[in-house]
């Protein structure tokens, strides 16, 4: 297959990731929570996980942490992805920004801020990767890529914005919610 046909595939499913095209929960899903990101937050656990399938092709493996009972906007969590299909990180930064944006449409001010923070919050990603946001909510949120800090993003608005991707009522992911807020 060309090249830039490879390119478009990849494109597409990463927008499939973020859009929730056919997705399987497994309670087998197992992503793991960095040590340091354990250790920032006391008393994180595992609330759920789901698994996430376009057409043929296994996208990734996602794990809600969160303190407390259940998931609270209000109080520090963790989402683990562990990537099981190449992305750029640059891929992986414009698809971001495009869902914050269509779920936050009052945030748009806030829009090359937050492009310019996505663009050093991602590396590239390959199959087995594990990328972890920890969000602090009203503080700051930090990546860590295979278990080691990536980066911080010290932007109070920002963590409530990126993981409405996921976590918002409104999300393109449903069913993956549900499954990482342990409904499913």
């Amino acid at each position: 297959m060309p090249d830039h046909r490879w390119k478009r595939l990849a494109r597409i499913l990463l927008l499939t990731a973020t859009l929730g095209i056919p997705l399987d929960a497994l309670a087998s899903v197992s992503v793991p929570l960095p040590e340091r990101a354990a250790a920032q937050v006391e008393g994180l656990h595992l609330l759920g996980a789901g698994h996430l399938n376009w057409l043929f092709f296994s996208v990734y493996d996602a794990a809600l942490y969160v303190t407390g009972s259940g998931y609270s906007p209000e109080r520090p969590f963790a989402l683990a992805i562990r990537y099981e299909r190449n992305f750029s990180a640059a891929e992986l930064a414009r698809t971001s920004l495009k869902e914050m944006l269509k779920l936050n449409p009052g945030m748009r001010t806030q829009e090359a801020r937050w492009a310019q923070d996505l663009e050093r919050a991602f590396p590239s990603v390959k199959s087995g990767d594990v990328l972890v946001g920890l969000c602090v909510p009203g503080q700051y949120t930090e990546f860590f890529f295979n278990g080691k800090v990536y980066s911080r993003i010290d932007d109070p608005s920002f963590g409530p914005a990126f993981f409405s991707i996921w976590l918002s009522p409104k999300t393109p992911v449903p069913e993956l919610r549900k499954a990482l807020l342990g409904e499913s």
